[in-house]
């Protein structure tokens, strides 16, 4: 017996922390989405990435957006709407300008160590709370992109229709940032189904996945961004009915992460199968 769903949306985030782009289709591979946080802003003072999870002062870094052009450039928008290509100088100086401080738009180096520095809210019950830290990228997968732990991050849309049930109010998918929004084809019964989703095997389309676990969740799923409003009960009831123990600490879920196991090309309304 198995779980079976469709995938009901795709994304790919060229650069880490800024808004992607919803496309028709991604390929992966074992590093994950191809040209996926393939970039990152880097403030050359600590000669650390910047990262939304620490807000102040790079929770604006949500508000820009990047995306692949047909010519297989990044193209990099201000909230304005000002448009540079990566590695554009006159990008690094409007970054700078932006968040006052000296900022450029890097490339990934494969296998380098790189770090990032992460503000964590009180959030009762969890490994993290009220606390800072200095966290590694890729901290569960190959570093061959910018990504925080896993190659390819999963969302059920049924599980974020029950958290804005919760809430009382509608909590846009957006706000978790996934690689693949599934749907269930069968009727779901109501709650965090995934949260039970971990050493699982599962294919979507002809793409072969290992699910590792739950994603821990932080202070980026309650920031403005874009036209959304903050939104800070979004982790208060993650925490509250979405606790799991990821093995390093009990944290506040929603999604899982996954590792490529089969490469391959994932499309919108391709089945997902999850093997018990």
């Amino acid at each position: 017996m198995s779980d079976a769903y469709e995938v009901n949306g795709l994304w790919r985030y060229p650069v880490k922390s800024m808004a992607g782009e919803s496309v028709q289709a991604v390929e992966l591979n074992a590093g994950g989405v191809a040209g996926d946080r393939q970039w990152g802003v880097r403030d050359l003072d600590t000669d650390r990435l910047a990262s939304a999870k620490k807000p102040r002062p790079f929770g604006g870094l949500l508000d820009w957006s990047a995306r692949i052009t047909d010519d297989g450039m990044v193209e990099v928008a201000s909230p304005g709407g000002q448009t540079w290509t990566a590695g554009d100088p006159e990008l690094d100086t409007a970054l700078s300008q932006a968040f006052d401080r000296p900022l450029v738009l890097s490339p990934v180096e494969a296998g380098r160590e790189e770090t990032y520095d992460s503000e964590w809210p009180e959030i009762p019950g969890t490994a993290l709370s009220e606390v800072e830290v200095e966290l590694p990228v890729a901290m569960m997968t190959e570093r061959a992109s910018f990504v925080d732990l896993a190659a390819v991050h999963l969302i059920v849309e049924e599980s974020v229709a029950h958290l804005s049930e919760l809430i009382g109010a509608e909590v846009p998918i957006r706000r978790f940032r996934p690689t693949a929004l599934l749907r269930s084809v069968t009727e779901a019964v109501p709650g965090f189904l995934d949260l039970a989703w971990v050493d699982r095997v599962a294919t979507a389309g002809d793409v072969g996945l290992h699910i590792g676990g739950p994603a821990p969740r932080c202070v980026m799923t309650t920031l403005p961004q874009g036209d959304l409003g903050a939104q800070r009960e979004v982790l208060q009831a993650l925490a509250e009915h979405a606790r799991h123990d990821t093995g390093t600490g009990v944290f506040a879920c929603l999604g899982t992460y996954a590792e490529v196991t089969n490469p391959g090309t994932v499309r919108l309304g391709d089945h997902f199968v999850l093997a018990d």
